[in-house]
């Protein structure tokens, strides 16, 4: 499911509205990192949580033992984070004391820190009776340049959580408004820092096992939470995108990707229509969004995405090109997507 973040010192109801539009499922906040402006959390928690609440979105408090003081709620009081309307924890701590953990499952859903479970702590909270199908993992995000998770080493521990079917969480930046104080962006994975939040995205759901999406800073664009929530919910793979005049028809429809792809470019199955005119044959490069024309006979008509430069051939007349922003989705297009052009 997708999820977005909400930090008191930027709370903004109207951006909860429009993100459930959008598909949104989850709201994390943290109510534990010093950071946080939490004077007028008295004021601002009951209107957050009654937005939510009405909006049907599933908060995810990331919780400490400062938690409760910050609460003004006796400590470990989880009957108390319960009565204010709380269905699930982030847990930043407790994970070894598997009676907590256990009767913790009898109220919420339980998110543990991915950063400190192992496959011996799994095993051995199999061997307590912790029920694991009531549990996810979500990993930390980092707000320091250069101090997000390696991909690999990201990967290679989500194989060992998917293995005992646990759900896997993880954070990718906003695009309109980054967290205080450092303002870098909040990503799990480094690589994704500078990378554009629906790319590392479907990243993190097609090649990284990931169940759940989180925008990890203040806001992000309605578009980039709607073109996620599609591809989770649809497979479809969204791409901003300029058609040429007389191409426009192309735009907002859910188009098959062909079975069979090469290397080169990504074949659409669309209608080839005999006699195109050679018009606007150039250098074919990555990005670029091409039809054959009358030269190429019976493939006429045909249209195709570039992944790689390929020289000039008469029989190719370039129809379009892909905003440079999103041209890595070309990366995790296949056999199994279907792609929708948008308007830029």
């Amino acid at each position: 499911m997708l999820g977005i973040s909400v930090y008191f010192q930027d709370l903004d109801l109207h951006y909860l509205q429009e993100a459930k539009k959008c598909g949104v499922k989850y709201v994390f906040t943290s109510l534990q990192i010093p950071e946080e402006d939490y004077t007028s959390l008295d004021e601002k928690l009951p209107l957050f949580l009654n937005q939510c609440q009405l909006l049907e979105l599933q908060v995810v408090p990331d919780i400490s033992p400062v938690t409760f003081d910050k609460l003004k709620i006796p400590n470990q009081d989880y009957q108390q984070l319960k009565n204010m309307g709380f269905k699930a924890l982030r847990l930043d701590y407790g994970f070894d004391d598997y009676d907590i953990i256990k009767d913790l499952q009898k109220d919420f859903y339980l998110m543990l820190n991915a950063s400190v479970i192992d496959e011996n702590y799994l095993k051995d909270a199999l061997d307590h009776g912790v029920d694991l199908s009531k549990i996810a993992v979500t990993h930390n995000y980092y707000p320091h340049s250069d101090t997000g998770l390696a991909l690999k080493d990201f990967q290679e521990k989500n194989k060992i959580f998917q293995k005992y079917g646990l759900t896997i969480q993880a954070f990718v930046c906003g695009d309109v408004l980054k967290r205080f104080p450092l303002y870098e962006g909040l990503p799990t994975v480094e690589k994704h820092r500078t990378v554009n939040p629906y790319i590392a995205s479907i990243e993190l759901l097609q090649n990284c096992c990931v169940d759940d999406v989180f925008i990890g800073d203040s806001q992000a664009e309605m578009s980039t939470l709607q073109y996620i929530n599609d591809y989770m919910k649809e497979n479809i793979i969204t791409i901003p995108c300029y058609l040429e005049k007389g191409y426009e028809y192309l735009y907002d429809q859910n188009i098959q990707v062909r079975k069979d792809q090469s290397e080169s470019l990504i074949r659409l199955s669309l209608p080839r229509k005999p006699y195109i005119p050679i018009q606007k044959s150039t250098l074919r490069k990555r990005g670029y969004i091409v039809m054959e024309n009358q030269l190429a006979g019976r493939y006429s008509g045909e249209v195709s995405l570039m992944k790689q430069d390929l020289s000039f051939i008469s029989r190719t007349n370039t129809i379009g090109f892909i905003h440079p922003e999103y041209t890595d989705v070309l990366d995790f297009i296949n056999a199994n997507t279907k792609i929708r052009f948008v308007r830029l």
